[in-house]
């Protein structure tokens, strides 16, 4: 190859790999831009008496369904399905934020190692109740229970997470908090 066959060639090169970069980059710029999910046509469950949770399903670190709707007085059962997992209200009682209503019971199911094992706790004042997995909180396995039909104005659980929670959890709490409003307005 001559030195002017070679300088073509990598000007060329050079040429067509910036522009590919410079489209790559302005199609990131675009998804990156749009970093506010919507949720408004987010539906809450229809509220009931009990609701059944799996934590764990497919050896994963999320509960199913991350959001239950319950009626005030309503019991929601965590079941564990794989590993080990816990559903803990965020309450000061577990050295946690608040994210449950101020006059609200704490719960704390315990890291729970039996597959099949269940938990229930009952929820005796409307309100928006956010809960994590302790040893999964960090991974974003985090749900919300909403008891009622709370004004979403006054709810702990829908305030923004701040500083008090890593990444993933505050990610998490953020998704929780558009789909709970969405669903409640």
């Amino acid at each position: 190859m001559t030195d002017s066959t070679r300088r073509d060639f990598l000007r060329h090169t050079t040429a067509t790999t910036t522009a590919t970069a410079t489209v790559a980059l302005a199609g990131c710029a675009g998804v990156l831009r749009d970093d506010e999910e919507s949720y408004e046509d987010y539906t809450l469950p229809e509220a009931s008496a009990s609701v059944e949770v799996d934590m764990g399903p497919d050896a994963s670190n999320r509960f199913e369904p991350e959001i239950v709707h319950v009626e005030t007085g309503g019991t929601v059962t965590w079941t564990n399905v794989s590993r080990n997992h816990s559903a803990t209200a965020y309450h000061p009682d577990n050295d946690a934020p608040r994210r449950v209503p101020a006059d609200a019971e704490s719960w704390d199911s315990g890291v729970i190692r039996e597959n099949g094992k269940t938990f229930s706790h009952t929820f005796e004042q409307a309100g928006v109740y956010d809960y994590y997995c302790t040893p999964h909180e960090t991974l974003g396995m985090l749900g919300s229970v909403v008891v009622g039909d709370p004004e979403p104005g006054d709810e702990p659980g829908l305030a923004s997470p701040g500083d008090d929670f890593g990444r993933g959890g505050a990610n998490k709490l953020e998704e929780l908090n558009g789909k709970v409003r969405a669903g409640l307005e």
